[in-house]
């Protein structure tokens, strides 16, 4: 028996849909995709077989319309639809949808969705086959005041429809209850259509370990073994491993059989992740199950060589799983990162700047997800960049693979968690495996003194010698001055600002060398350019090599990248021709008056001022949701409201005035 879709629709972006695409042409099943106006050059888009358009407007409108979505569906042919994860993936009425049009769902079942969407019942299934769980409870937003007294705190309160870390909230006493609350239940209606929250104990010191299923419609259901998905900022992962090592073998095998008894229960079907809770004394508590493919999938795959999508899609057509539990085994270890746009500086906020240009990395044993094109993170609904998968004989080769592969990345022009994530990795918490899902706030002060120390400790030398080769060693800048001067064959002078340090330094350059005088010795390195990355160079110097990548933002000035460090350099001699236009203030005076500003791309979500108001600084004038995130905008001043220039629901891009105040 080899069932197989002739074409499926992917209701999803981004580099899930991509992922799914590429499965699927290497079946020869054609894929349709579906897209909002603002994404229709995505690569989803492109490459797909067909793309259909959503139209504009809220996620109501677009990924989250199940109507429109089942309809192209239907219009273009397709027999299955692939919902991928987040959005419509865990909404039963999407799958009642599919099922009642004609259409395959690739996903368990209406019914198990359910069951394993809805995190309390899904509980009671865990407590049914003998599972321990952690306290909980589903209410609507305006009923949460009443609950606190039956729970200690602290608490989590999250979407109860959806997963992904998205609007979830820690709860330490009963003054922030409603405020979080509200939170919460706005990120659930936003992302999942539903606003009822989950409320549940929070366990502090824990490791956050999930089981990997995979279950047909003839009752087989396997694990794929586990990952370790303890690192999360504001609680969603950003560094996933399998196998899990801090774990006992004992503990391994509880949880193995915890997860099939809970699949069982339900009768399983397709793939999806039982996750768990571990504390510090190796009890565990079920926490919720995923009824869909995960972020993470992919070091689950590296480790096991099982194509989960592969699975998925063969399952959903009829056929038995291709394997028994017998024929998993785990060959080393797989460590994924996952590369935002945001600020670590700043508490993970999302970054107010496009995305300029970016290299990823390459190499042996190295996989990259990401859905991001030439045109940089079209999205406003995902900070998600890319993902880069490391395999290695074991934990330390896999994480010596990653760091490298970190090192030929390089994203320009949006703050991004890149150096962050390096030094995350390069940590002794991280490398000696002592850490838990509180480790990236309660060490993020230690990490951000390092990564300003390794900042601090890059060579000035490496960034000069890239500055110069990139802006002399063709006749591409100022062509008559250099070809006249015949700067190849005599050192000349010239200023270079590096951030806002001045250095005046003689330089000489010829074929693939670039040498140059600075701080009394003389420096000398070998250049060549990258094979792969037209903006990439290798510099050689007493034979150490390090790659650095560059991005002209104009004559004068460029932005480098080097060990996943970020730097801008200038030419002092260019800056009249060249006037700085990078300015990242929010707000700007205007004789008395001022104009807010939106210091980044997103959606109005709230706003709790009206004209004529009188604010006072530090005021909340306006609250964005973006990239998975809500961002207040503060008021800089005392002052009265004269205008409000956008209303709630609407998209604002990066420095669309806002709200135009009167200074009191």
């Amino acid at each position: 028996m080899n069932r197989k879709f002739r074409k499926i629709a992917i209701a999803n972006r981004g580099e899930i849909a991509l992922r799914i695409i590429r499965t699927a042409k290497a079946l020869q099943i054609k894929t349709v995709v579906f897209f909002s106006v603002e994404e229709k050059d995505a690569p989803h888009v492109l490459q797909a077989d067909e793309a259909y358009s959503l139209g504009d407007g809220e996620l109501k409108n677009t990924y989250l319309n199940i109507e429109k979505i089942v309809r192209l569906a239907i219009e273009s042919g397709a027999e299955a639809v692939h919902p991928g994860y987040g959005f419509l993936s865990e909404n039963p009425d999407f799958a009642k949808a599919c099922e009642l049009a004609g259409l395959v769902f690739i996903g368990p079942s209406v019914q198990v969705l359910q069951q394993m969407g809805n995190k309390v019942t899904a509980k009671n299934i865990a407590k049914k086959v003998g599972v321990k769980v952690l306290e909980s409870l589903v209410v609507k937003p305006s009923e949460v005041i009443n609950i606190h007294a039956t729970f200690t705190f602290p608490l989590l309160v999250k979407a109860s429809n959806g997963g992904g870390g998205k609007g979830m909230q820690v709860v330490y006493n009963a003054d922030e209850l409603q405020e979080k609350a509200k939170l919460a239940a706005r990120a659930a209606l936003n992302y999942f259509g539903n606003d009822e929250i989950y409320v549940e104990n929070y366990l502090e010191d824990a490791r956050h370990i999930e089981v990997q299923i995979l279950g047909d419609a003839y009752g087989n259901v396997v694990h794929l073994f586990e990952r370790d998905c303890t690192l999360q900022r504001n609680h969603q992962k950003i560094v996933e491993e399998a196998p899990a090592i801090s774990i006992s073998k004992q503990l391994r095998e509880k949880l193995h059989e915890a997860a099939l008894a809970i699949c069982r229960e339900v009768a399983y079907q397709n793939a999806g992740t039982v996750e768990f809770l571990v504390d510090s004394f190796e009890n565990f508590y079920f926490i919720e199950m995923n009824p869909r493919i995960q972020v993470e999938h992919p070091v689950t795959e590296a480790v096991t060589g099982i194509d989960i999508v592969r699975e998925q899609l063969s399952i959903a057509a009829g056929n038995p799983l291709s394997f028994l539990q017998t024929d998993v085994k785990i060959k080393g270890h797989a460590i994924e990162v996952r590369l935002y746009s945001e600020d670590p500086h700043n508490e993970f906020l999302p970054s107010g700047k496009p995305l300029l240009h970016f290299n990823l990395p390459w190499g042996e044993n190295i996989r990259v997800e990401s859905g991001i094109g030439t045109k940089g993170a079209a999205s406003l609904f995902d900070p998600l960049l890319c993902k880069v998968i490391a395999w290695g004989e074991n934990r330390e080769i896999a994480r010596l693979n990653l760091t490298a592969a970190l090192s030929q990345t390089s994203f320009f022009g949006s703050k991004t968690n890149l150096h962050y994530i390096k030094t995350l990795l390069g940590s002794v918490e991280y490398i000696g495996n002592k850490f838990n899902t509180r480790f990236c706030h309660t060490g993020l002060e230690k990490l951000i003194a390092e990564m300003n120390h390794e900042t601090q400790s890059v060579k000035k030398e490496y960034l000069l010698a890239a500055a110069l080769w990139n802006w002399f060693s063709k006749p591409v800048n100022n062509v008559a001055f250099w070809q006249k001067t015949g700067y190849w064959r005599a050192f000349l002078f010239i200023e270079i600002i590096i951030d806002e340090e001045s250095f005046n330094i003689h330089f000489h350059i010829e074929k693939n060398k670039v040498e140059f005088d600075f701080k009394e010795y003389r420096y000398s390195f070998l250049v060549k350019n990258s094979s792969l990355q037209e903006n990439q160079i290798e510099l050689e110097q007493n034979g150490q090599v390090k790659w650095v990548s560059f991005f002209n933002i104009n004559g004068a000035s460029i932005l480098l990248n080097i060990d996943g460090v970020a730097f801008q350099l200038t030419n002092g001699h260019h800056l009249d021709a060249y006037p700085e236009d990078f300015s990242t203030e929010i707000v700007f005076q205007n004789g008395n008056n001022e104009v807010v500003e939106s210091h980044l791309f997103g959606r109005v979500v709230e706003i709790p001022v009206k004209v004529e108001q009188t604010i006072n600084k530090g005021d909340v004038l306006m609250i964005i949701e973006s990239m998975k995130s809500e961002n207040r905008v503060l008021a800089t001043c005392n002052a009265t409201i004269k205008k409000i220039n956008v209303k709630v629901g609407e998209q604002v891009t990066d420095k669309m005035p806002l709200i135009y105040l009167e200074n009191i």
